[in-house]
């Protein structure tokens, strides 16, 4: 067991000789009228990369750790690699807390050498609260401004650009002539519809009107005479008249036909002749009066016709020539959009900015160190803890070990072992044999 336990417990103290003493350096610094999450952010920005790197250049590398100095300065390629090494170090041994319901912020940093230690520290809470400065006073508003008035040039270009597309294109507003060129062929198409169904109709009556002014004769026997004559010719014209609006076969032809055959039968029966007079017939005058109106109700529909078809295709055109920008425009229209929306959100972001800034300005003083760094008096070092667990392991061991070999023996040692065992009494006992 002796033999487990001791390269146990002296391989700890080996180790814990390798560990050095650590100088834990603190300060506490008094946030003024600062929340649990102003306290919070407080910390963050203390724990920055930035004011870290800082910090080191302050302080130096080779002192601050003199190995990986040594290593930069023999390996000059692996600088990066190297710094992130002593960044990482640096986040290591630093630390900064808050405590719930204080205004206190605690910064605290370790190092092998006290001295060493509180100076790092000391530079830490200047670098700190200058770098706060920094971050607060909104020196990061003139960036803002500057990449907003980046995309305002951008956006004057992009709209120099949308007009000129216009103008060339003889366009005032894309959208708008692209919905009224679509409105106007609707309507043009409902307007053609509708002349040529007036022209159709227009047509059927002028061939209707011929039809009738072809069997109507175009002059009639006129009668002066005596009354009866004259009452005749007032009955064949009336009848002429009825024929214009009724059929020969109609009841009210008929009633005439009997007054005409009536009044002829007096007529012949007459012994006076009487004078006859032949002029032209008022029926066909007025069918001709009426065909003549008819023609040119169709000449005037025609024309309609002819000048409505023109305009839809001037606007079916227009449209195809709208279809083939459209990409273009869109295009345009889009770039446009998005660096208008980019420079909203930047005005958006520079006028925040410019507001906490000013916020921020008000509480320029709200931090001041609550307790100075000073080089701490004792530092700490796991040595004994690593040297103590290097004990506790080899006993812990060397236990094990020792519980494993009894169990594995198969003899009785001792005469009380047998009768502890066995349960048997033991009468004697022969020592052991020399050699």
């Amino acid at each position: 067991m002796l033999l487990v336990f001791l390269p146990i417990a002296l391989l700890g103290a080996a180790i814990a000789l390798v560990f050095p003493t650590q100088y834990s350096a603190s300060t506490r610094l008094f946030v003024a009228l600062g929340q649990e999450g102003e306290l919070r952010t407080e910390a963050e920005l203390a724990s920055s990369p930035v004011i870290a790197d800082r910090v080191i250049k302050s302080v130096g590398l080779a002192r601050l750790y003199p190995e990986i100095g040594e290593a930069e300065a023999r390996a000059p390629d692996k600088a990066r690699l190297l710094d992130g090494k002593a960044r990482a170090l640096f986040a290591k041994h630093f630390d900064a807390s808050v405590s719930p319901g204080s205004s206190i912020l605690r910064l605290g940093f370790s190092h092998p050498d006290p001295r060493v230690a509180a100076e790092t520290l000391n530079t830490l809470v200047k670098v700190y609260l200058d770098y706060r400065g920094e971050v607060l006073d909104g020196r990061y508003t003139a960036g803002l401004v500057d990449q907003r008035a980046a995309i305002e040039g951008r956006l004057k270009a992009a709209d120099e650009s949308l007009r000129s597309f216009l103008a060339k294109n003889n366009i005032s507003d894309f959208v708008a002539e692209r919905n009224a060129v679509s409105r106007l062929l609707a309507t043009l198409s409902d307007e053609i519809s509708s002349t040529e169904a007036s022209r159709s109709e227009t047509e059927a009556r002028i061939a209707g009107l011929r039809t009738q002014l072809a069997a109507t004769p175009r002059q009639a026997d006129l009668y002066v005479d005596t009354t009866s004559g004259k009452a005749l010719s007032d009955l064949r014209l009336q009848r002429e008249d009825l024929l214009t609006r009724y059929k020969p076969d109609s009841q009210t032809v008929q009633d005439i036909d009997r007054k005409i055959r009536r009044l002829e039968t007096l007529v012949d029966a007459s012994p006076q002749e009487g004078v006859k007079r032949v002029g032209a017939n008022p029926t066909w005058q007025a069918l001709a009066t009426e065909l003549a109106s008819a023609r040119a109700t169709a000449q005037a529909l025609q024309g309609r016709l002819v000048d409505l078809q023109r305009q839809r295709d001037e606007a079916e055109q227009r449209r195809a020539v709208l279809a083939a920008v459209a990409p273009d425009f869109q295009r345009l229209s889009r770039d446009r959009t998005a660096l208008e929306n980019s420079a909203q959100a930047l005005a958006e972001r520079e006028q925040a900015e410019q507001t906490r800034s000013e916020l921020a300005a008000r509480k320029s003083a709200d931090i001041s160190i609550f307790e100075p760094v000073a080089p701490p008096p004792q530092g700490a070092s796991p040595r004994r803890l690593i040297a103590l667990a290097g004990m506790a392991i080899g006993l812990a061991l060397a236990l094990v070990v020792g519980l494993v070999r009894a169990a594995s023996l198969r003899t009785l040692p001792t005469a009380r072992s047998v009768e502890r065992t066995l349960r048997l009494s033991v009468l004697g006992a022969a020592g052991a044999r020399s050699r």
